[in-house]
């Protein structure tokens, strides 16, 4: 009976001597797994919301040209630009839905538009933000990264960022937050298969703590970077398929990502009437497609089209009547160009075309090819149907060429054109 005794004593010892210290290892493990990794979740999020906040300044700019500030007497309103924009929260609503962020919009330090919503369902506008925050952005100027903050009984991981006019005066302030439950879920069923391994032996805990954890760090890192090209306006760069497989929130993260990419892309590179792309793409590409005809001594042609008499249009039937026109001229140019090149808005009625890999004859047949769609055209407005004609300068690029002397000579041709008749391709 004794001998049964201090076996099983010495037999729970040895297997305390061996489960304890494995035990502490697997925590620590556990510990050190899981804050690596909210750490580097806590950071992406700071990223992810801070890329929101100037998502959302960058479309308000691009939307309402013109700086914040308010109107009225006895019901202030905020407008931005000539645009009242105190009830307009198409824009906020938008994001959170395309992201899942809460987003706000503070003049000073009061809620002008917001996505947080009350137990009641109704939107926190009126209410003011913390006297921290107020301190560290408002007064100091400064954009901050909360990790807990409390917004109607609600905790947050917040980015607040300063609103700012052209003059550099700071009106207000943007908001962009992740409720902690999400982040902090994600964090905790990241690491959960880390935490489960520990239960076997500290081995298997190692092995696949260490892998997962690799993972994980390696997907965001590929977030991380992929949204840093983003944050430096490279919308073409493309995220690694592998994080996107995942299948877990890092993918949610990744996907997001993306859906972000494709909105600043939309707004930053797209014309928001005719939906072809606008002058800033059109800059971009051009300069590419000259870098790289003087890489491989390859030519192109660029062209710039002007509707005809597109004022008359405006001043007869209306701007409506002109946006329907100009949407419908743009469905055709963009057709045309389809495997050639690229079109886009250049500016009012002005169209710039990009042919690649072409000579100025070949070009010249093109663009007369496209005339002809043109002339085909009709577009009905009011029962009243409206034809339209283009005028087009043509110029081609080589090698050495100067983007600058190329348009100035594609306009100056179609200027050319303007005056000796309109509705021709004039090279």
């Amino acid at each position: 009976m004794k001998f049964t005794k201090k076996s099983g004593h010495l037999y729970m010892s040895l297997q305390a001597m061996h489960l304890i210290p494995l035990f502490v290892l697997g925590i620590v493990i556990t510990l050190v797994c899981y804050r690596t990794t909210a750490s580097a979740m806590h950071k992406q999020v700071a990223e992810e919301l801070q890329n929101m906040t100037d998502a959302l300044a960058l479309t308000y700019d691009l939307l309402y040209p013109g700086d914040y500030h308010l109107e009225g007497t006895e019901a202030l309103e905020l407008y931005k630009g000539d645009v009242p924009i105190t009830f307009d929260y198409s824009i906020i609503d938008r994001l959170k839905a395309d992201t899942s962020i809460e987003l706000t919009l503070f003049y000073e330090d009061t809620r002008i538009l917001t996505t947080i919503r009350d137990e009641s369902g109704n939107r926190i506008i009126g209410s003011s933000a913390s006297v921290l925050v107020t301190k560290d952005v408002l007064a100091d100027g400064h954009s901050h990264f909360y990790t807990n903050t409390t917004i109607f009984n609600q905790r947050y991981f917040s980015y607040y960022a300063p609103l700012v006019n052209s003059d550099g005066t700071i009106v207000g302030m943007l908001y962009a937050g992740r409720p902690c439950s999400d982040v902090n879920k994600a964090v905790f069923n990241a690491v959960f298969p880390a935490i489960l391994a520990t239960l076997g032996c500290v081995l298997i805990v190692i092995l696949i703590s260490s892998s997962y954890v690799h993972k994980i760090t390696s997907s965001l890192q590929k977030i991380r970077t992929f949204l840093s090209k983003v944050s430096t306006g490279n919308l073409g760069v493309e995220l690694d398929p592998a994080v996107l497989r995942r299948g877990d929130e890092i993918s949610d993260m990744g996907y997001s990502a993306i859906y972000m990419q494709s909105s600043l892309r939309t707004l930053v590179e797209q014309d928001t009437l005719t939906e072809i792309n606008n002058r800033r793409f059109a800059d971009k590409h051009l300069r590419q497609t000259q870098a790289h005809a003087d890489l491989y001594g390859s030519s192109f042609v660029i062209a710039i089209g002007d509707i005809d008499f597109f004022k008359s249009v405006n001043d007869t039937y209306g701007h409506e009547c002109g946006d329907l026109v100009l949407k419908k001229v743009a469905y055709i140019l963009k057709r045309h160009m389809t495997g050639k090149g690229f079109v886009a808005r250049w500016g009012g009625e002005e169209f710039l075309f990009v042919y690649d890999n072409i000579h100025l004859e070949e070009a010249r047949k093109q663009t007369e090819a496209l005339l002809a769609e043109i002339h085909e055209l009709e577009v009905s407005y009011e029962e009243q149907p409206i034809r339209v004609t283009m005028t087009f300068g043509l110029a081609e690029g080589e090698v050495g060429t100067r983007i600058k002397d190329l348009l100035q000579k594609a306009d100056s041709r179609l200027y050319y054109g303007k005056e000796h008749g309109r509705d021709q391709v004039v090279v």
